[in-house]
């Protein structure tokens, strides 16, 4: 049977490409988002009554996340177990699924009433830029928020947070470009709190046995991750990491 789902708007973040996206939402608090709607779904009626929620679900396609010849794998290695374990891929969050469809509970910061139809601003988010949204829904933490509920090989938030500090002329950039982009400092530090490296990279520098993909050291090797309108450049050693600029692009 075949079902047709169309895309109701797209999702501007500040994540524009798949490294370094928190691996579940509001990881990264402050993490920013805008969620603008296609013309034939921007109607102010279709939101009336949201704005009483305080954070919402967003159904949304992992538009990166296929493989050549539209295969996908029953088991994956979660990021949370290593890199190094299987699982089955309905047992874990991979984007490599059957139907590439993600969820994720955001907060609803504001919405936005514009000439071109609602605008919803929202923080927490774990979603690529310009990836297409199926569907919203209000959290309800009567029924969605389920204390019983069995948590699996995630009992609780990964405890390994890194250490996270600046160079001068990093920490200069960012005061600089604080101006237009808030939050920008915590912004930063909670993505890289969790430690955004593979975890074969993570492994080795923890000197945990892990297979080898390179031979660069991990403590000069110089990591990337495209934010904003931006490189950010760091190094990592151990659970520390040092940010060393903000590279233009």
């Amino acid at each position: 049977m075949a079902v047709h789902l169309e895309p109701i708007g797209v999702i501007h973040t500040c994540f524009k490409e798949k490294f370094g996206i928190p691996r579940q939402p509001n990881l990264a608090a402050r993490a920013p988002g805008v969620l603008e709607f296609f013309p034939e779904f921007a109607r102010p009626e279709a939101v009336k009554g949201l704005e009483q929620f305080s954070h919402i679900w967003l159904i949304f396609v992992f538009h990166k996340a296929g493989k050549k010849g539209g295969t996908w794998s029953a088991m994956v290695r979660p990021p949370r177990l290593g890199g190094n374990k299987k699982v089955g891929v309905f047992a874990s969050r991979s984007p490599f699924r059957p139907n590439p469809i993600g969820m994720s509970c955001v907060r609803l910061e504001d919405i936005e009433f514009t000439t071109k139809g609602p605008v919803l601003h929202l923080t927490g988010v774990d979603i690529m830029d310009q990836t297409p949204v199926l569907d919203i829904k209000p959290y309800l933490p009567y029924s969605d928020r389920l204390d019983t509920a069995r948590d699996g090989f995630a009992p609780a938030p990964d405890t390994g947070a890194c250490e996270v500090s600046f160079s001068d002329t990093a920490a200069a950039q960012i005061r600089e470009r604080e101006t237009t982009i808030p939050n920008l400092l915590p912004i930063i530090t909670q993505v890289l709190e969790n430690d955004p490296r593979p975890a074969y990279c993570r492994a080795r520098s923890s000197n945990i046995k892990h297979e080898t993909r390179t031979d660069v050291p991990e403590e000069n090797r110089v990591y990337g991750i495209r934010m904003f309108d931006f490189d950010l450049k760091w190094l990592a050693a151990g659970n520390k990491i040092r940010v060393l600029c903000l590279d233009p692009v």
